[in-house]
């Protein structure tokens, strides 16, 4: 069946990296026929769609009647029309541009405002293997994912249907959706719109959404983030690599010193922050790193100062 949707890519699309180095990838799983897929909700009908890549971009697979067109822009906005990670402004330090290399292909997805609040919160933690069974369950119970739906839904179901990611998210989250209910439809939507502190002072108001969480959710929403998620791995590697100076405890002060000093090198830095964290699991890892398999090692003052010894 032809593609009902292709998108093209400056790069070559990497869909592996795509899928693996955001937030469980906006809850896109692999699919047997090759390729990701997930079910997308519109207007309460679940419609199962698939995204494969070849060398010049991304090619969708559904059948849709007439939410074509609405699916048709869903899509596109959340694969933010092709936008790559070689396309992204990481010139201000050897590491940057050897990561914009090293991770060109990789799309910078989007996601709808409370969707993507929701996998955060469901991600808090937990294994993105987990979000992903989790994720799907939960939107088909819901006929798709709204506040309104969401603030709906039984609390001892919400319980069973998030236990694989612990029962205590389901009352954060139903508590959540109640609060944006009473917003209003649209509410939470408009919020991203304005500036992104407006947003980031919101979201950690609402239960169980600290400063981590709503800096993952306004990264990926905003295009012109005036923040970044900070945790213990990403500071290390940036201390590391050079990008800061700061090599303190996960403190508030720490935090904000940190956000500046990366966010100094441009706001793309902010959507490029799954793949410094990826570098801390692969091969910056707390104690030793294992610089001699780092392709960052030749920009890293670490990896520098180690091969004097």
């Amino acid at each position: 069946m032809p593609p009902a949707l292709s998108i093209a890519c400056e790069s070559a699309p990497d869909l592996e990296a795509t899928m693996q180095l955001q937030i469980p990838a906006l809850a896109w799983h692999p699919a047997e026929e090759g390729g990701w897929q997930r079910i997308v909700h519109l207007h309460g009908r679940g419609i199962p769609v698939r995204v494969e890549a070849d060398g010049g971009g991304l090619h969708f697979h559904y059948r849709a009647g007439a939410e074509r067109g609405v699916l048709r822009a869903l899509l596109t906005a959340t694969f933010r029309n092709g936008a790559q990670v070689g396309g992204l402004t990481l010139d201000g330090h050897p590491a940057l541009r050897a990561l914009r290399r090293h991770h060109e292909g990789m799309i910078l997805l989007s996601g709808s405002p409370f969707e993507t609040l929701v996998l955060a919160i469901l991600a808090q933690a937990r294994p993105a293997d987990a979000v992903r069974k989790v994720f799907p369950r939960l939107a088909a119970a819901c006929g798709g994912i709204t506040p309104q739906r969401l603030a709906a839904l039984p609390l001892p179901r919400l319980a069973q249907l998030v236990s694989l990611v612990g029962e205590a998210k389901a009352a954060r989250l139903h508590a959540t959706a109640a609060i944006l209910d009473r917003r209003g439809e649209t509410a939470f939507d408009r919020l991203f719109g304005t500036s992104g502190s407006h947003a980031l002072a919101f979201l950690m108001s609402l239960p169980g959404v600290a400063t981590h969480t709503a800096a993952i959710v306004t990264t990926i929403i905003n295009d012109v983030p005036d923040t970044m998620p900070i945790d213990q791995s990403l500071m290390r590697v940036a201390y590391r690599l050079g990008l800061t100076d700061h090599d303190g405890g996960l403190t508030k002060p720490g935090i904000r010193r940190v956000t500046a000093d990366l966010l100094a090198y441009g706001p793309g830095l902010a959507r490029a922050y799954p793949l410094l964290q990826q570098v801390a699991l692969d091969t910056c890892t707390v104690g030793v790193p294992d610089c001699r398999r780092c392709f960052l090692a030749d920009s890293c003052r670490h990896a520098a100062d180690a091969k004097a010894f």
